[in-house]
């Protein structure tokens, strides 16, 4: 049985943001909080911090999209009742991103307002400050038109926490594994969050070794979930399901969210089958003869 670990853990490597592109991330970001926290606006943001696969360090090359959370004090806003409109939230910060950034791109999202830099896209969240657990905040979400629950401080305390209980292997293998899906097609692709979440949610209880291991855990996992054969005898769903009519994976925050809601059939299908073949070539990785062969096998497993 032949080991690749080495060359795994070379991949990772080659797949982590570059410095030049975290400093440029790093002063982007800055910049941007520096200047919203100025005039009116200014007046109106509490605090803010990083969200997203940058603050959680999962995110993999090229690093092109950063999270910032702007916590608010909503009484600085007009509302009949309760809470500020979501959509007067979101014209709001958008309105004071273009009037900073006058020769940029800034357009409204169904969550956030995003401002498009030449190297580097910024999405901007406001949000409120649930009182009673400092863990939550609630967003706008201007299609619900409602405050949604959410929890990005425990999401990077899970990824830590994960991180830690598994030798410091968890983090570079949701980069393994958001590199695989950012390669699948569009028609199979599930958005990076839900790579991280499914992760985080299996290998909270489940211990991997290495890395080659964590790969043919996670990929039998999807095959176990969406009811195809499995190599490993899965006594638990971990709360998920990859099945046709009951596809979920609720959010490991404990938010309520199902981070895969709105997957169409076909997407899901496709997002099977790729990860079934990709847990056949790591098994033919494992039973190989050869580093050579094996490493070979993994980087067809990785569609490297």
């Amino acid at each position: 049985m032949a080991d690749c670990e080495s060359y795994l853990w070379q991949v990772v490597r080659s797949v982590e943001p570059t410095q030049t592109q975290k400093d440029g991330a790093s002063r982007s970001q800055n910049y941007l909080r520096d200047l919203l926290n100025s005039g009116n606006m200014g007046q109106r943001i509490v605090t803010s911090y990083l969200s997203g696969s940058y603050s959680r360090d999962t995110a993999v090359a090229p690093m092109d999209d950063v999270d910032i959370i702007f916590v608010i004090n909503p009484s600085f806003w007009p509302t009949s009742s309760g809470w500020p409109a979501p959509t007067t939230i979101l014209d709001s910060f958008a309105n004071a991103i273009r009037y900073r950034y006058p020769i940029s791109s800034v357009f409204g999202q169904r969550r956030s307002v995003r401002l498009q830099l030449n190297h580097l896209d910024i999405d901007v969240v406001p949000a409120i400050q649930n009182p009673t657990d400092q863990n939550v905040i609630w967003i706008p979400d201007r299609h619900a038109t409602s405050w949604i629950k959410s929890s990005p401080k425990l999401h990077s305390a899970n990824a830590t926490r994960v991180n830690l209980a598994q030798s410091a292997k968890f983090k570079p293998l949701v980069k393994l594994l958001k590199y695989w899906n950012n390669g699948l097609p569009s028609t199979a692709h599930f958005k990076s969050f839900a790579i991280e979440t499914m992760a985080v949610r299996i290998f909270d209880a489940f211990v991997f070794g290495t890395l080659q291991d964590g790969l043919h855990f996670f990929f039998d996992y999807v095959a176990f979930a969406s009811g195809n054969s499995a190599t490993f005898t899965w006594k638990d769903s971990y709360g998920m399901s990859l099945r046709w009519l009951n596809c979920v994976v609720p959010d490991a925050a404990g938010t309520g969210t199902n981070v895969i809601d709105g997957i169409e059939e076909n997407q899901r299908l496709r997002f099977v089958e790729h990860a079934v073949r990709s847990r056949n070539k790591i098994v033919e990785a494992k039973n190989s003869a050869s580093v050579d062969v094996a490493c070979r096998r993994a980087a067809e497993a990785l569609k490297l």
